[in-house]
């Protein structure tokens, strides 16, 4: 009776520690759902802050090691939660191999009373403290998931939450701290429960004789308070798990959270591309309409061949964010399969909780009918007390006896063919275990090998960090001197503006020289056709002369008049050569306005080589810029062996006028280079990448190794349970069998032992490649920025090219338009020659006319030869217009014409 009232009191104090636990496990979780919540309601108000795809781009960027960290926390919380099922369906074997033994317990009570010993006793003690910490371990790596998938979590919302981070951060680090020292609270707690059940399973039998004075130091019964233990530690394991899956739930809601974010992210992004390309050919074609008159064919060609390369980039783009769609789709169907499997495994552990729940009651039912069946039992002996006193029993115990002699004859039978089963499965345990070892050894030689290749990894990466380190000084040193450069570009484009617009004015001025020189033209032509009309004019007065002097035999009667017509003839000879001077005096005019038009052009001439000298001082100064860089891509070749052949093709270049342009393309090349070199690290970080996965395959097969080791491991458990079952049943004659039983317990720990230390081994092994994965991301992040900066490079050269293009090409303009005016100068003054050659043949021809008249003493001609003379005024008044029309500034002269 004082037995059963001490496992009673035993029970009520740990029910009441088990409802205060439960209570303070109910605050615990309303505390950290409401936070929970509020930082929901922080992570939903989150997205109103983000405007622009830069911040989601920067923020994307700061979120992904956080994401990456939360994934391999959620694998190994699925890892966990695979092995707490596998757990419990053996606990529900446990259940259900523990229900027929209660069943057997309510029909045997007395047979069961007779045969406990304290060897039994302390047999179940020990499995039962076994199965406490086992189930405490479970509970403690419980706990220090949820740990883990707290500090995850509330770094996730401190990377989510930019604006508004001093109050929430405040209200989480308390909220974080509360939760921490609730968490050492219940440790602490577990940890002195934990002692307390140790001390009472530590007492041995042979204190028996002490219950009287302490019957606290009794053992407690197998369904006492080691079951309402047992079962306080089933639910704080399902609470953990429950506490885990919330977890789960809550960080999927993040993740779909911020996948929405990047969705819109990328739509935003999408747009702004869009219209940055809209805007591009916008202005392609605004820049092409302008400069239609100067581009030229293989222009046209190399921006017909850009926009083809453009338009592949942005088909290759709008494929490459449809084939993410498609896998964001497929990523958010996977994780509503994974939902609802997981929702289905909550209702199947609820199932079994319930099942558990009526399984207690029954148990206590079941107590209750043996504490019923012992008080009856109490009642009996005492009877059997009184009777024992006659001796009408002793006949009666004497066959008993005798009866019980047989049974014990036949139950020693029994246990020895028992005996000899366990023995032949001990052996048959004893060559797996043998073989469990091998595997052990052979899983610790691979370890070791991995070990081993790990370590020959982290040499790698560390080579690859100084060669990064050394990139990014030389890319430093390599932007520096860029900035340089463009400073200087910038200069040479303020420049080349001026010359430009210089450049516009000369060519204005050629224009207004064009209009001016075909104005001369037509004055020549004009003037070619009135020399045309005296020459018709000279002939026909030739003919009239001829008749005139055929007809002077006949005229003799007519010389008075004729006298009186030489004399008008003389003085309209006279005027003709008054005329005459005046004509000359026009043609020195003229010589001088051309004289004047050739000091213009070499003044022309002299602007134009004094732009040629610029031009090629500009080349200098950009030979001398590009001699830098060679000096620069020098450095960067002595550091890579492998660029020395384009240093000593660009020391041998040639200096023409496209030796900057050629110089160019070999900093492209060089850049190439750097991209492919750049490539190749990136290809050699990939294969450590794939040499890393091909560890994570063996680590998780040396894992799967060891989760059949464990398999076996609980399956030697049950055998062992069974056998101590068996033992309990034939405790009379298995001292032998208990030793072995014991060093094979010793035995199983130091396995235990060995997989805690190999599971701490893999749990490194796995610290150490998230930490390479984090360097590999790092390194990644740095090479897009590389590539980033050499993108901007280039189009920095090429934008430089062009200028430089284009410039090459209006000079080539302005040298063929040089060419032309210098053709048709040569021209005009090959005309002005022949014009003056036939004025000087034509005033001859009329010098000798009026001598000859004047020798032969004609008299004046008939009026038809002053109407023939009359419109030869008209002639000499074309070089006054013309000089009305020509302004001073832009007059041109023939100064070799007439040397």
């Amino acid at each position: 009776m004082f037995w059963l009232a001490r496992t009673k009191a035993a029970e009520v104090s740990v029910a009441g520690v088990q409802a205060e636990e439960v209570q303070l496990q109910q605050g615990e979780r309303r505390g950290g759902e409401e936070e929970v919540e509020e930082l929901s309601l922080g992570n939903q108000q989150e997205p109103d802050h983000i405007n622009t795809p830069a911040q989601l781009q920067e923020e994307e960027d700061q979120q992904g090691p956080t994401l990456e960290t939360t994934k391999d926390h959620t694998q190994q919380a699925e890892s966990i939660i695979e092995n707490l099922q596998r757990k419990i369906t053996s606990l529900e074997g446990a259940i259900t191999k523990v229900t027929p033994d209660s069943e057997s317990a309510d029909t045997e009570p007395i047979e069961l009373e007779t045969q406990l010993n304290p060897t039994v006793e302390q047999n179940q003690d020990q499995d039962l403290q076994a199965l406490l910490d086992q189930l405490h371990q479970e509970r403690d790596s419980l706990n220090r998931l949820v740990q883990k998938l707290s500090l995850t979590e509330r770094e996730q919302v401190l990377y989510t939450e930019p604006s508004g981070r001093g109050k929430r951060g405040s209200r989480l680090d308390s909220f974080l701290r509360s939760v921490e020292e609730e968490r050492d609270y219940y440790r602490q707690e577990a940890d002195s429960l934990r002692r307390m059940l140790r001390g009472r399973c530590s007492c041995s039998p042979c204190r028996g004789h002490l219950q009287s004075r302490s019957p606290t130091r009794q053992p407690p019964v197998k369904g006492g308070s080691y079951d309402s233990e047992l079962m306080r530690v089933l639910r704080e394991r399902d609470e953990m798990q429950n506490m885990l899956d919330k977890y789960e739930r809550h960080l999927s809601e993040i993740q779909a959270n911020v996948k929405v974010l990047t969705a819109d992210r990328d739509k935003t992004s999408m747009h702004y591309q869009q219209a940055t390309s809209l805007r591009r050919e916008v202005l392609k074609s605004k820049s092409s309409r302008a400069a239609k008159s100067s581009v030229t064919v293989s222009a046209q060609s190399i921006l017909k061949r850009v926009e083809a390369e453009r338009d592949v980039a942005t088909v290759d783009l709008h494929r490459m964010s449809t084939e993410r769609d498609s896998l964001r789709e497929r990523l958010k169907i996977s994780q509503e399969t994974a939902i609802s499997e997981r929702a289905h495994l909550e209702q199947r552990v609820e199932d079994l909780q319930t099942a558990i729940l009526t399984l207690e009651h029954e148990r206590g039912d079941q107590k209750s009918r043996l504490a019923l069946m012992r008080e009856s039992m109490m009642g009996l002996e005492e009877e059997v007390h009184t009777l024992g006193r006659k001796l009408t029993a002793a006949e009666d115990e004497h066959s008993r006896t005798r009866n019980e002699c047989v049974m014990l004859r036949l139950s020693n039978g029994e246990t020895q063919n028992a005996l000899s089963d366990s023995q032949r499965r001990l052996t048959s345990r004893i060559g797996e275990l043998q073989n469990s070892q091998e595997r052990n050894k052979l899983l610790d030689e691979k370890n070791d090998s991995l070990l081993r290749q790990v370590s020959g990894l982290r040499e790698e990466v560390s080579g690859l960090q100084s060669t990064i380190t050394d990139l990014d000084q030389r890319r430093d040193s390599l932007q520096e001197q860029l900035e340089n450069k463009t400073d200087l570009l910038n200069s040479a484009h303020n420049q080349l503006d001026d010359k430009e617009k210089t450049i516009r004015n000369l060519r204005l001025t050629i224009e207004d020289l064009e209009t001016s020189a075909e104005s001369v033209r037509e004055a020549l032509a004009g003037r070619e056709r009135e020399l045309e009309a005296l020459r018709r004019r000279l002939g026909d007065a030739g003919e009239e002369l001829g008749a005139l002097a055929k007809v002077k035999d006949a005229t003799l009667r007519e010389n008075a008049q004729l006298r009186e017509e030489l004399d008008k003839s003389r003085l309209n000879n006279q005027a003709l050569e008054l005329k005459s001077e005046d004509s000359a005096q026009e043609v020195q005019e003229l010589q001088r306005k051309v004289q004047d038009y050739v000091s213009d052009v070499s003044r022309i001439e002299n602007l134009l080589s004094t732009k040629e000298r610029e031009c090629r001082e500009h080349q200098e100064a950009r030979r001398r810029g590009s001699a830098q860089a060679e000096s620069w891509e020098g450095q960067a070749r002595q550091a890579e062996g492998s660029i020395s052949e384009l240093r000593l093709e660009l020391m041998t270049s040639d200096t023409e006028r496209r030796r900057l342009r050629e110089k160019v393309e070999a900093l492209e090349a060089s850049l190439q280079e750097a991209l492919s070199a750049e490539r190749s690290c990136s290809s050699q970080v990939s294969q450590l990448n794939r040499s890393l996965l091909h560890t994570e395959e063996e680590l998780r097969q040396a894992q799967g190794e060891h989760t059949a080791t464990q398999t076996d491991l609980e399956k030697t458990r049950e055998l062992c349970v069974k056998l101590d079952a068996s033992k309990e049943a034939v405790s009379h004659g298995g001292d032998g069998v208990q030793c072995e039983l014991d060093a094979y317990r010793s035995e199983l720990e130091l396995l235990r032992k060995q997989l805690s230390s190999e599971r701490l081994s893999m749990k490194s092994l796995e610290s150490m490649l998230v930490a390479t994965r984090e360097k590999e991301l790092h390194r990644q992040l740095s090479s897009q920025e590389r590539h980033t900066e050499i993108q901007l490079l280039r189009d920095k050269l090429t934008a430089a090219d062009s200028k430089a293009s284009s410039q090459s090409r209006e000079v080539a303009t302005l040298s063929t338009r040089s060419a032309q005016l210098e053709a048709e100068l040569d021209m005009t003054k090959r005309k002005l020659s022949t014009e003056r050659f036939e004025r000087e043949r034509a005033v001859q021809e009329l010098r000798r006319q009026g001598l000859s008249s004047s020798s032969s003493g004609l008299h004046p001609s008939s009026p038809h030869q002053r109407r023939s003379l009359s419109p030869s005024r008209p002639l000499w008044s074309t070089p006054d217009h013309l000089s009305r029309e020509r302004s001073p500034e832009r007059s041109l002269g023939f100064k070799d014409l007439y040397d």
